[in-house]
């Protein structure tokens, strides 16, 4: 495995994209939770972009349904895009692809985290009177 790896958080109105660029295992996860960490202090939409991910390892697949988990205990949208070959198989092989969130591109989460979030300060916001 290669310890090398390249996470870059960009931020817009819509919320943030995190790109992973590198293995994904039990070496490089813990920078990634920390730009997971980081990038959602502010409670806004959340992208991951894992195109750039040739290998993730259980590790990584641990991380990514407890990031699941807990954007959805908080309400902030999650989605995730990009999976390759080798992390596409580790989901299916553990029956976890549909656990976890997945858009097409960058641009199809951005338009689902933005309605997501929309439907959650709906929901939230009291009423009125």
């Amino acid at each position: 495995m290669n310890d090398a790896i390249l996470v870059t958080t960009s931020n817009d109105p819509k919320g943030t994209v995190i790109t992973v660029n590198g293995e994904l295992d039990m070496h490089t996860c813990p920078a990634l939770r920390q730009a997971t960490t980081t990038a959602t202090a502010s409670h806004t939409a959340l992208h991951l972009d894992l195109a750039g991910v040739p290998f993730m390892d259980v590790t990584a697949l641990h991380l990514l349904l407890d990031l699941h988990h807990d954007f959805q205990q908080r309400g902030v949208p999650l989605d995730i895009s990009g999976y390759q070959r080798q992390p596409t198989r580790l989901l299916t092989l553990t029956s976890s692809r549909h656990l976890l969130p997945h858009a097409q591109s960058v641009e199809a989460a951005r338009r689902v985290c933005a309605e997501l979030a929309r439907t959650v300060s709906l929901v939230t916001t009291p009423l009125a009177g």
